[in-house]
């Protein structure tokens, strides 16, 4: 059970590298932490769920979560459209 918790630690921890190289995590992000965090969730929300919890209680740990999460780019591209505003 270890080995599977550290491989998909693993799997995590490369990803959010490369979201911190491409600039969808902040330049300062902790990858490792990062993905122990999200197991933690992760398991919490599935014991929380075999064991009762309803669905609007385990949204609603999914909603304080993401609030925690660090905050994507700051200025994503905008959106560029032909069409004039009536027409």
């Amino acid at each position: 059970m270890a080995e599977r918790r550290e491989s998909i630690e693993g799997d995590l921890k490369k990803r959010f590298n490369r979201a911190i190289v491409e600039g969808d995590l902040p330049r300062d992000a902790d990858a490792g932490a990062l993905a122990r965090f999200v197991l933690t969730i992760n398991v919490g929300i599935a014991v929380q769920a075999a064991t009762g919890a309803t669905r609007a209680e385990l949204l609603r740990v999914a909603e304080i979560v993401l609030g925690a999460w660090p905050p994507m780019k700051a200025s994503l591209p905008r959106r560029t459209t032909s069409r004039r505003r009536g027409h």
